[in-house]
This record gives structure tokens, sequence and C-alpha cells, in this order.
């Protein structure tokens, strides 16, 4: 291990060029620049001022011993770097000499493996310092005290002062002899990481942000940890036990993503809501008050028209009523949610959401699943999803699928949008599927993939819903009339999750607040199915399909 910043080289035309003797030169080079760097080294190595004190002064007295006695010393620098070892190594056995150390009997001998344990032992101490110390400082101390770099040469590179750079250097060095004289302990989610899931409400950016940028556990962790109280880069690290080079990397990209940001100098905090995936409070509250009130109106008004949505403009592809309440169950209740959501302005809209400088208009959310069991754990088989939204001149198509346990939600975001255009143009009877052209038939083969459509004996079937422009609207007025009925309750449901949630947001992300909470909400979606399912009023998906799709169209 070479000494830290004892570089350079004396030479006998420096010495003839400040008209010294050679000894004269050595005397004056250990006493003006080496000195400073042989107290660095002690200070690192040993456990108080005053040890280090001693032990600089006992190297610095060797090495004047060998230099006044003429001894011949081509490299100063390395001359002192093999005192200093031989010095500390000595002051070691000295002060070791009358203990024990038992060592595991697995452990082979060694030459001298008391010095060795307890250089080994230092030299670990320093490297978790410096592996805990955040930016400029851990940058100055490494091309100083390892890449044998002068301040001067430091500050050209960082763009620094050199007093800045000695600042930082003196700073370090109080820094790392603190640290390496505590037993620092790693947080929590060093050993056990969270797990956070993020969504948004809005437009997401150009790469799929901000769900993109919370992928990692190193990222999702970090803003688990800065959610409630600003923390700096150390505390990040010794929190999560990450190397600061590597998490400064992660900080600076969830900043830049607008995930977190900079409260004051150097200290970060999480900037969207993450509430906690488990809440068997809410769900016990709603489901026990309002749920049942709420799923007995949905049932009685959708099964007093049940003749009108299971035929005429209601394209149910010869569905079973049993089959078609998975459609209607979730587009009625997010009608009405949508519905009272913007009439009681609790939510902020997508107008006025930030423009993200990645691209995009988002709200983000987080739900913290580290406890383990999530709240829906026992429903979340039926939980809907929201599909994709596709646009071609004046026909839109946009819907959402509810998605059986095992699949992947995501699986029809990345489908053309011209998949969805072919498969409307089939239901609606403007294409034949047994006369498609070469790029159709491509796009259909997608389509079959995905199970829009299954292949039969007796030729191609939907395996959809479709709800047509006319179909669509008509639903809506039909979810106005129950709405009147329902509005009390939602009013009461929306109050249950706002007394649940409040306490657990901070202050500045509280103009978030209601994004969430009616996004919240559509866990009446998730009880309805569960509830009749448990009546046994829903068809379930086979092994071979498992997911029931809708799509509704505008033309």
């Amino acid at each position: 291990m070479e000494l830290p910043g004892m570089c350079g080289r004396m030479t006998n035309r420096e010495s003839e060029a400040n008209g010294l003797t050679e000894r004269e030169h050595l005397t004056q080079l250990l006493e003006t620049e080496l000195l400073p760097k042989i107290y660095g080294f002690c200070i690192l190595k040993m456990n108080t001022e005053e040890e280090a004190d001693d032990l600089s002064q006992e190297i610095c007295m060797e090495v004047l011993k060998a230099i006044q006695g003429g001894k011949s010393i081509e490299n100063l620098n390395a001359f002192v770097w093999s005192v200093s070892n031989h010095m500390f190594c000595n002051r070691l056995r000295r002060k070791r000499r009358d203990e024990t150390v038992y060592l595991p009997e697995t452990v082979p001998a060694r030459e001298s493996p008391e010095e060795e344990l307890l250089l080994r032992e230092q030299e670990q101490l320093l490297h978790r310092e410096l592996a805990l110390m955040a930016g400029d400082y851990r940058k100055a101390v490494v091309m100083h005290y390892y890449d044998h770099l002068s301040c001067e040469e430091i500050g050209a590179a960082l763009g620094k002062s050199t007093g800045t750079v000695k600042w930082w250097l003196h700073d370090a060095r109080k820094a790392i002899e603190k640290g390496m004289d505590t037993m620092r302990e790693f947080g929590e989610k060093s050993y056990h990481p969270g797990s956070l899931r993020v969504s948004c409400q809005g437009i997401p950016g150009y790469n799929h942000e901000p769900m993109s940028c919370a992928v990692r556990m190193s990222a999702q962790n970090i803003l688990l940890a800065a959610y409630k109280t600003p923390m700096t880069i150390d505390e990040l690290c010794v929190e999560l036990g990450i190397a600061a080079p590597y998490l400064e990397d992660e900080v600076d990209n969830l900043v830049r993503n607008e995930l977190m940001r900079e409260v004051s100098k150097g200290r970060y905090q999480t900037d969207f809501v993450i509430l906690p995936g488990s809440s068997p409070r809410l769900a016990e509250k709603i489901y026990k008050t309002l749920f049942p009130k709420y799923f007995d109106k949905l049932l009685s008004f959708l099964e007093a028209r049940k003749e009108i949505l299971s035929t005429g403009e209601f394209n149910t592809a010869g569905f079973t009523w049993d089959r078609l309440l998975w459609v209607y169950i979730c587009i009625v209740t997010e009608m009405m949610l949508c519905r009272y959501t913007c009439e009681k302005a609790i939510v902020v809209k997508l107008g006025d959401m930030p423009m993200r400088v990645m691209g995009g208009k988002w709200i983000a959310w987080g739900f913290d699943d580290s406890g383990g069991d999530r709240e829906n754990r026992q429903t979340e088989k039926y939980q809907a999803y929201d599909g994709p939204v596709h646009k071609m001149g004046k026909a839109i198509a946009t819907g959402f699928f509810h998605a059986w346990s095992g699949v992947d939600s995501r699986m029809f975001f990345d489908t053309p949008e011209e998949v969805f255009l072919l498969c409307k143009d089939i239901i609606m009877g403007r294409t034949d599927p047994r006369r498609l052209e070469e790029k159709q038939k491509y796009l259909f083969s997608i389509a079959l993939k995905r199970k829009l459509f299954l292949e039969t004996p007796r030729g191609f079937c939907q395996n959809y819903y479709f709800i047509g422009h006319d179909a669509h609207c008509r639903l809506e007025d039909m979810a106005v009339e129950l709405y009147r009925e329902v509005e009390v309750l939602f009013k009461k449901t929306f109050h249950l999750i706002r007394q649940e949630f409040a306490e657990l947001v901070p202050p500045h992300l509280r103009w978030q607040m209601g994004n969430f909470l009616s996004y919240k909400m559509r866990w009446l979606v998730t009880c309805s199915l569960y509830e009749a399912s448990n009546r046994g009023l829903l068809s379930e998906p086979d092994e071979n399909n498992r997911t029931w799709l809708s799509l509704y169209t505008s033309e």
C-alpha cells in the first residue's frame, strides 16, 4: 500500500538550483512539504490526535536521523513511506505486545497476523469512510492522497480555488478521523430494502417517465428513505449502505426526472406522494360501512337494464350476462367516479399539471409495498387496468382491460394502434377477416396473439367487448341516473380516504393529494368485482384466456 500523498522526487539538480547541500535540501523538503503529509498519514492510521502527534514525531526523527547520518536517499518520498509504515507497525507491536488475539482455528497462520489484521482493519475503515463521503470532498481526498495531485492541480481540475481545495481536505480529514473512531451502523434498508411501485396520472414522458425512473431497487429505496425528511448524500449512503459515487448518480437522475428536489444545499427530498401499499383499516372501513350500500344500488341498477345492455346497439359479441358484468361494473363505476371528481374539483386537471422536463404532463404517486401483503391481496385479480389510448384522425379508440391474476398489465401498451382500428373495422362489418391484405394479415396476427380474436372451427370469434360511440353515450346517460343515488356515498368514501392518508403526506405535497385520493376511490371497482364473484355473478377466465378486455370507441 502506497502512502497517500507522498509523491515527487528530489534530484541533485533541484538542490544545486537552490544553493543548498543535499542534506540541507532533504531536511528542508521534509519540514516544508512532507511534514503535513506525514501527519495526515498518522491521522488516518491512529485513533486519537495525541497518538497521531507521537507517531508523526517518531517518523520525522527517524527520517532526520537518516538524513543527518549521511544515508544515501534517491527518492525521499519512497524512503518516508517506508519509514512511516515501519514505524506504524512497530507502534502496533508495542501497543499489542501483551494482548492475545484469538483467531478462528480455520484461518491459516500468516506472518505477523496481528499487524496484518490491524492494518487491514484500518484500511477497510478508511475505504468505508471514503465510500460514504459525498462529492467534492471525496474527489479531493482521492486526487490528493491517491492520485498524488497538489491542491493547485486539484483546484484546476475541479474549477475551484486552491483555498477551497485545502478547506475540503481539512474538513475531509476531520470527517474521516471521526468516522473511523465511530462504529457506524447502516440503516435498515441496507439489509432489508423496501419495494416501491410508481404510477402517474396524466401523460407519461418520452421514455415512460416517471415509472421508468424507479425500476431499480436503489432508486426505489432512495425515494422511500427521503420521503418524509430531506436527507444528504452522506445520510442516504449510511441508510442504504451504498457507496456515494453510485448513489450520487442515482440521486442526480431522480432530480433530473423531477421525482426528487433539492430542498437546500445538499439536502434532497422525494417530490411525490408515497403511501403504504397495505391499509387494512381503510379497506375494512369502506367495505363494512359504505361498500355494501353502493354495490346493492349498482347491481340493482344494472339488473333492471339487463335486457337493454345485452342486445341492440351494445355489441356484446354473444357474451352471457355473467361475462358482461365484468364490463358494466367497471365502466359505470369509472364514469361516476370521473363525474364526482370533476364536479367537486378535487383533482389537478391535465391542463394544469406541470409540463415535465423529460416530456409529458403528469403527477406521480407511489405505493410502499415494503410491508409485504398489499391491501387488495385477495382481491387483486379483480382489478381493472387502464389500457392504451390511440388516435388516428377523427377515430379514437380508447379503453381499459380487466386482467386476471398473473397477467402483465402492460401487455396491450405496446400494441400498434392499427391493430385496434382493424379489429374495430372487423366488428363493425367493414372488413372481412377472411379477405385481408398482407399488412392487415400481419396486424391481425397480433390481434390473435393478444386474444382480441379467437380462431374456432366456425371461423374467427370476437373475444372482447366493444362499445361504439352511440352505445357509449347511452351508457353515460345511464351512469348519470345512478350517480344521483350514490353521490352521497362517494362523498363519504372520499372523506374516509382523506382521513386515512392525510397525515401521511408531507405539507409540500398536499396539492397532489386530491389526484391520489380520486385514484384510491377506484378501489370501489375492485371491491365490486370481488363481491360479484363471491355471489357467483361473474364468469372467470380460464387458464388459456386470462384477460377480459373491453374497448369503447368514438367516431
